[in-house]
């Protein structure tokens, strides 16, 4: 890989967040926490039968509203050739060999969501004890 590859990697693939909420044909329900660039779904590591990845992508590239959606992989068989998949929104489910997929993405505070602002100090703490001494020798 090229040294400057990884930049473009970084920029053009957004990590993932949330958790994805898997439904499979028996009817067992499964969250996987979603970190990182991409995530294995393996009969291993989920209990699913089969072979799935996921990765973010942003959708409507370069424009103002790009959107990110979850391209998900999955087929319950083992060859690669029969897999399926599809683009899964924030919110939605998907369905990929009769498997449900549904991406519940963190929330993001709402412009009503108070964000608390620091507090003056208290007029009973001594003055020495508001700010920490200088340490000798260091220079600001």
């Amino acid at each position: 890989m090229a040294s400057g590859a990884g930049g473009w990697f970084r920029r053009k693939v957004p990590r993932l967040s949330g958790t994805l909420h898997i439904r499979d044909v028996t009817g067992h329900e499964l969250v996987v926490p979603l970190r990182g660039r991409a995530s294995l779904l393996t009969a291993g590591g989920t209990g699913l039968r089969g072979h799935g990845e996921v990765w973010a992508v942003h959708t409507t590239a370069g424009s103002p509203t790009a959107e990110t959606r979850l391209m998900i992989v999955y087929g319950r068989g083992d060859v690669e050739g029969e897999r399926m998949s599809g683009l899964c929104a924030a919110g939605e489910t998907i369905e990929l060999d009769g498997v449900r997929f549904t991406w519940r993405a963190p929330s993001l505070p709402s412009a009503s969501t108070r964000v608390p602002q620091p507090r003056p100090p208290a007029g009973n703490v001594p003055r020495h004890l508001e700010r920490p001494a200088r340490r000798a020798g260091v220079d600001r």
